[in-house]
C-alpha cells in the first residue's frame, strides 16, 4: 500500500473515531478505546494451530482412559505431541512402553523406572490410539523422535508403521531439549549444536526414506538463548539444512527460584512481550533462514506465584502473540493434563498393583477430571484458533499500562482476530491489568455493527484460581473486557463458505470391505466417499447424509489395492477431496523381526510392520512345552514377561486384519540370562595433548559378575565397529587414531551371560586445540566468595580483549549463562571472584573460562568444573 494513502486512511479513521467517541461520551462514565481489526495485515494460519504437549506416562491415564478422552474432547486441541517431554527419552516407540535398558542410559533414572511401572500396569501408549482420539476432534499429530536411546533404525520403523497405518505426521521433531545433554552438564550425547545436527541426520534419512516429503524439525533452544542454536547454524552453513522447520521450547517467566507475586507479575508482563517480539523472531531467522516455519512443542509459565487467572491469561496471549509472525506453524503449550486435571490422584493404586503383581484395568479407575484455571483460558481460545484458517492483527487503542521489569510499563491488553471456516469470525482479547476496559470494535476503517456472543473468564484479583467460564451477548460497540480476563467475541460472517477439507483418520480391512472414519466438519451437510484403484482416478461410491463420519466400502475385489478420499459438502459448496489413503483388500503379509532384547525374565520383540494390518500376534514356544500366542494389537513391538532363565524360546510374529491372520515371520530364538550385565552410560572422548583419545564412561553394574567392556569406534556415528574388548575398568586410551580423521565412540558391557542390549550415547571427540588453550586451574572458596583462577595460552589478544568466566546454573532446566569479567591479567592467567551474594543456596553451577576478542568468545574445553552453594 502507498504510504501516503495509508497515512490518509489512518487520519480519516482517527477523525471518525473521535466523532463517535464525542457523541457517546455523554452516555458513558468510562473511557472507551477501540480494537481495530487490521484487514490490510492478515495472513493464513494452519487450521488447528494451537495444541498441547502430552505428559501422562506416569499417571493412571492412557489414550484410552475415559477422562483423558474427555480432556481431549473438552479442550479440542488442534494437535497433540507423541511422545512427550523428558519422559520420552527412555520410551520405546515400538512397544509403547518404557525400557529398562533405555533408562540406564541416563543419569536421572528414577523417573523412567516410574514410567516403566505405570505402563507395565496400564498397558502401552500406542500411537494408533492417540491418532484415533485426535481424529474424533479433528486434531493433528506431531512426533518427537527419541534420538537419545533409540536408533535411526527404530525411527525409520516408526515412520514405516505410520505409513502402513495411514497416520499423517505434521512434523517430526528430533529429541526433546537436546541442549541439556551437552558436556558442561556432564552429559556427552553431543558436544554442541553442530554435533547434534550431525547426529540427527541418520534419523532424518531413515524417516525420509519412508516419507520423502516429511517435515523435519531440529529442537534449537529456549527463548533468548542462542548458543546451541548458533552452533546448529554453523552446521547449516557448512553442510546445508536437511530439516525445514525450526522448533523450540519457551518458559519465559521461569527463574528457577522463589519470588513474590508482584515481581513475578512484572516478569510475566515483560517476558510475554519480549519472547514473542519481532526482535526474537529476527534472532531466530538470523540463525535459520527467513520465514522458517516455527514449531513450539512446549511453552508455559513455570513461575508458581503466577498460577491462577494470570497464568490462564498468559497461555492464551502467548499463543496469540506468536501468531503475529508469518512463519508461526504450530504452537503447543505444556501440557494437556495440567489444563484438564484429574480430580483424584490414584497413582498409588497403579504403583501398588505393579509391586504386588496384581492386574488391574486402569481405564476403569475413576480419577474424575476438571478444567483448571489454565485450561479454561485455552478452551475459550481454541474455539477461534482451531476453527479458523486466517488471522488479522488488531490495533489496540486505550489499553491500560501494567508494571514490567526495570520500572518500565507495558500494555496490559492484547487482541487478535480470526476468520472462521464455519460461518463465524472471532476476536480474542486478553487483559492482564486490574482495570475493566471498554472498546468499540472496528473492522478496517468502519465500525463493526454486529451482535456478538461473548465467552470469557475474569477475576477482580490477579491471584484467583477459582472462576467460571461465562457466556452472554453484547453489541460490538462499547464491549467490556473485564479486569484479568480472556474474552472471545464471536459473530456471524457475511461470507458463505464451503466446509474445510476432512481427513480419513482410520482405515482398516474388515471382513466385508474397507472401513473408513474421517474428521467431522460441523458445517457439512453430507460427505461423499470416493474410491478407485488409482489415486488419480477416484469415483464417488457413496453419500453419507445421516451425520455420521464412517462408512464401510463393500464389493471390493480380493488382492486389489484401493485408494480412498472424502469430500465435505454443504449448500455453499464442496471442500475438495481429502488426502487419499490406500489399503489392499487382502490378508496382511508376514512381518520381519529386527530386534529381540532380553532383560531379567522378559524379552522385547520388535518387528517391521506391514501394510493393511489391524494388529499383530506374537507366538512364543519354549524348547519343551506348549506355545503361547499373545495379541499385541496394533504396535511394532511387544514385551513378554514371566519366562524362565536358561531356557531357549522360539519367537515369531504374524499380522492380522478383518480377513484373517497372515503367515508367521521366520523364527528367532532367545535365552534369558540372570546375570546379563547392566549397560554403561555417558561415554566421553577427549583428545590428549599427544593426540590420543582418552575415553571414559560410567560403570554402573555393581551386581553382575565378570563384567567387561567392548569399545566401538567409527568415522560415521551410524557405522561403528568394535576396536577393543576385555576392558575391565571404565576408561581406555585409544592410541591407534589417525589425526586426519574425526572419530565417534560408544561402549557396551558384556560377561559370560552375554552382551547388553543397546549401546548408550555416541561420544564425539572433544579436540585438544593446540593453538588456543583456556583452562580453569584452581577454585578457592573463601568466606564470602569463590575465587576462580584461569590460565590461557595462544589466545589472540589484538583488539578489544575481555577475560572472564561463564556461569551456568545446572540445578534446573536452564540454558542461560552469566558472565563475570575482569580487566586484571597476570601473564597468562587471571582470577575472577564470584561473591556468594551472586549465587543461590542449594544450587550447582558449571564454570567455563572465556576470553572475548573483539566480542568473539573462546571457551575452555569440557568437561567443565562445577561449584555448589550450600
Amino acid at each position: 500500500m502507498d504510504h501516503r494513502l495509508y497515512f490518509l486512511r489512518q487520519v480519516v479513521f482517527l477523525a471518525l473515531f473521535t466523532i463517535c467517541f464525542s457523541l457517546n461520551a455523554g452516555n458513558q462514565s468510562h473511557k472507551t478505546g477501540f480494537l481495530r481489526i487490521q484487514t490490510e495485515s492478515g495472513r493464513e494460519i494452519e487450521q488447528g494451530v494451537s495444541g498441547f504437549n502430552v505428559r501422562i506416562a506416569d499417571s493412571p491415564w492412557n489414550y484410552t482412559h475415559p477422562e483423558f478422552r474427555n480432556a481431549v474432547h473438552t479442550l479440542k486441541p488442534g494437535w497433540l505431541r507423541y511422545f512427550s517431554g523428558t519422559m520420552g527419552d527412555a520410551f520405546n516407540s515400538a512397544t509403547g512402553l518404557y525400557d529398562k535398558d533405555y533408562a540406564w542410559m541416563f543419569d536421572k533414572q528414577d523417573q523412567y523406572f516410574r514410567g516403566y511401572a505405570f505402563t507395565d500396569v496400564k498397558g502401552p501408549h500406542r500411537i494408533v490410539d492417540l491418532y484415533d482420539l485426535l481424529g474424533e476432534v479433528g486434531g493433528k499429530l506431531v512426533v518427537t523422535i527419541n534420538g537419545f536411546s533409540e536408533t535411526p533404525e527404530v525411527a525409520g520403523e516408526l515412520a514405516r508403521f505410520c505409513k502402513n497405518n495411514n497416520i499423517k505426521v505434521e512434523v517430526w521433531q528430533f529429541c526433546n531439549e537436546p541442549y541439556f545433554y551437552v558436556p558442561h552438564r556432564d552429559r556427552f550425547w553431543w558436544n554442541d549444536g553442530y554435533d547434534y545436527a550431525l547426529k540427527m541426520k541418520p534419523y532424518a534419512e531413515a524417516i525420509r526414506e519412508v516419507f520423502p516429503d516429511a517435515k523435519l524439525a531440529l529442537n534449537y533452544t529456549w527463548d533468548g538463548i542462542w548458543g546451541f542454536m548458533k552452533e546448529i547454524h554453523k552446521y547449516q552453513e557448512k553442510n546445508g539444512a536437511y530439516w525445514d522447520v525450526f522448533s523450540k521450547h519457551s518458559y519465559a517467566p521461569h527463574i528457577g527460584g522463589k519470588e513474590s507475586f508482584q515481581n513475578a507479575y512484572k516478569r510475566g508482563n515483560t517476558r510475554i512481550i519480549s519472547a514473542t517480539s519481532s526482535k526474537a523472531m529476527d534472532n531466530i531467522e538470523a540463525y535459520t533462514r527467513e520465514d522458517v516455519p516455527m514449531l513450539i512443542t512446549e511453552f508455559g509459565v513455570w513461575n508458581r506465584p503466577l498460577n491462577g487467572i494470570y497464568s490462564g491469561i498468559y497461555y492464551v496471549e502467548y499463543t496469540l502473540r506468536q501468531l503475529q509472525h508469518s512463519n508461526a506453524f504450530l504452537i503447543g503449550s505444556h501440557e494437556i493434563s495440567n489444563k484438564y486435571v484429574p480430580e483424584k490422584n490414584l497413582n498409588k493404586v497403579v504403583l501398588d498393583a505393579y509391586y504386588s503383581g496384581k492386574e488391574i484395568d486402569t481405564d476403569t479407575l475413576k480419577t474424575g477430571g476438571t478444567l483448571n484455571y489454565d485450561g479454561k483460558g485455552v478452551k475459550i481460545m481454541h474455539e477461534a484458533t482451531n476453527n479458523s484458517d486466517f488471522t488479522w492483527d488488531v490495533e489496540v487503542n486505550g489499553a491500560p499500562l501494567v508494571e514490567g521489569l526495570k520500572n518500565k510499563e507495558v500494555s496490559g491488553v492484547y487482541a487478535r482476530a480470526f476468520k472462521g471456516v464455519e460461518g463465524h469470525n472471532y476476536l480474542v482479547v486478553t487483559n492482564r491489568s486490574g482495570e475493566d476496559c471498554f472498546f468499540d470494535v472496528w473492522l478496517g476503517d468502519e465500525t463493526l455493527e454486529v451482535d456478538m456472543e461473548r465467552t470469557f473468564m475474569a477475576s477482580e484479583k490477579a491471584q484467583n484460581k477459582d472462576f467460571d467460564i461465562k457466556t452472554d451477548h453484547v453489541n460490538s460497540n462499547n464491549v467490556e473486557i473485564p479486569a484479568y480476563s480472556v474474552v472471545l467475541l464471536k459473530w456471524e460472517s457475511k461470507e458463505k463458505t464451503a466446509p474445510s477439507k476432512s481427513r480419513i483418520y482410520k482405515s482398516s480391512v474388515v471382513e466385508d470391505g474397507i472401513e473408513l472414519k474421517w474428521w467431522k466438519r460441523n458445517s457439512a451437510d453430507k460427505y461423499e466417499v470416493f474410491a478407485g484403484e488409482s489415486s488419480d482416478n477416484l469415483k464417488k461410491v457413496h453419500s453419507v447424509e445421516d451425520g455420521s463420519n464412517s462408512y464401510v466400502v463393500k464389493g471390493l475385489k480380493p488382492d486389489t489395492k484401493y485408494y480412498f478420499a472424502i469430500e465435505s459438502i454443504n449448500r455453499n459448496g464442496h471442500s475438495g477431496l481429502s488426502e487419499t489413503v490406500s489399503l489392499t483388500y487382502e490378508k496382511p503379509e508376514k512381518p520381519e523381526i529386527f530386534k529381540v532384547a532380553r532383560r531379567d525374565t522378559t524379552i522385547t520383540v520388535m518387528w517391521k510392520s506391514v501394510p493393511d494390518a489391524s494388529g499383530y500376534k506374537v507366538r512364543i514356544k519354549p524348547e519343551e512345552g506348549n506355545e503361547i500366542v499373545y495379541d499385541a494389537e496394533n504396535v511394532f513391538g511387544y514385551r513378554i514377561s514371566g519366562l524362565n532363565y536358561d531356557e531357549e524360546y522360539s519367537v515369531s510374529v504374524s499380522a492380522y486384519n478383518g480377513l484373517g491372520q497372515g503367515d508367521y515371520s521366520p523364527v528367532q530364538t532367545v535365552i534369558c540370562k540372570e546375570f546379563l550385565p547392566i549397560p554403561p552410560r555417558n561415554i566421553s572422548a577427549k583428545e590428549t595433548p599427544k593426540g590420543s583419545i582418552a575415553l571414559q564412561w560410567v560403570h554402573q553394574d555393581t551386581i553382575n559378575p565378570g563384567v567387561k567392556y567392548r569399545l566401538f569406534r567409527g568415522t560415521d556415528p551410524s557405522n561403528m565397529k568394535m576396536i577393543k574388548e576385555e576392558i575391565s575398568g571404565n576408561h581406555y586410551l585409544d592410541e591407534s587414531v589417525k589425526h586426519d580423521r574425526k572419530y565417534f565412540y560408544t561402549v557396551k558391557s558384556y560377561n559370560d551371560a552375554g552382551e547388553c542390549n543397546f549401546h548408550p550415547n555416541i561420544a564425539t571427540v572433544i579436540s585438544n586445540d593446540e593453538i588456543v588453550s583456556i583452562e580453569i586451574v584452581n577454585i578457592e572458596k573463601t568466606e564470602a566468595a569463590f575465587k576462580i583462577e584461569v590460565s590461557f595460552e595462544n589466545v589472540k589478544t589484538d583488539g578489544n580483549v575481555e577475560y572472564g568466566v561463564a556461569l551456568s546454573d545446572i540445578s534446573y532446566l536452564n540454558v542461560e549463562e552469566d558472565i563475570f569479567k575482569t580487566s586484571e591479567v597476570s601473564g597468562n592467567s587471571y582470577t575472577i571472584e564470584i561473591p556468594f551474594s551472586e549465587l543461590k543456596k542449594g544450587r550447582t553451577y558449571a564454570i567455563r573460562g572465556v576470553i572475548f576478542t573483539n566480542g568473539s568468545p573462546v571457551y575452555s574445553l569440557p568437561p567443565h568444573k562445577n561449584i555448589s552453594v550450600e
